[in-house]
């Protein structure tokens, strides 16, 4: 599933129970729940596939200079992949859906413990 975002000429929805930043942060909180995130061939800075988990460098701060930091996100927590076409201008929910299995959604607890 993850393979198929290679595909340079689309836009991906990744939908994730939670994901871990995890290089060297000034950050208090580094787990970052329920957060999408909008991906396409030119966001995938230095993939590292591992056994459970896919590792990518991505700009999460809406500042300049960009600074990327290094996420690990678990498979098993991945819900939801959609693909979108550059040049499609509308397509149907099954045509963009890649993966989907609400089984696996889970709201984060309320108190932020896991």
């Amino acid at each position: 599933m993850i393979e198929d975002i290679k595909e340079p000429d689309c836009y991906y929805w990744l939908h994730t129970n939670y994901f871990d930043i995890v290089q060297p942060t000034d950050r208090t909180v580094t787990r970052w729940c329920q957060a999408p995130l909008f991906l396409d061939y030119d966001a995938l800075w230095h993939p590292a596939f591992e056994e459970d988990a896919i590792l990518i460098d991505v700009i999460l701060r809406n500042q300049l200079p960009a600074v990327h930091e290094r996420i690990r996100i678990e498979y098993g927590q991945i819900w939801s992949l959609q693909r979108l076409y550059k040049s499609q201008s509308t397509s149907s929910e099954s045509e963009r859906m890649l993966y989907h299995n609400s089984a696996k959604l889970r709201m984060p607890p309320v108190d932020g413990d896991d």
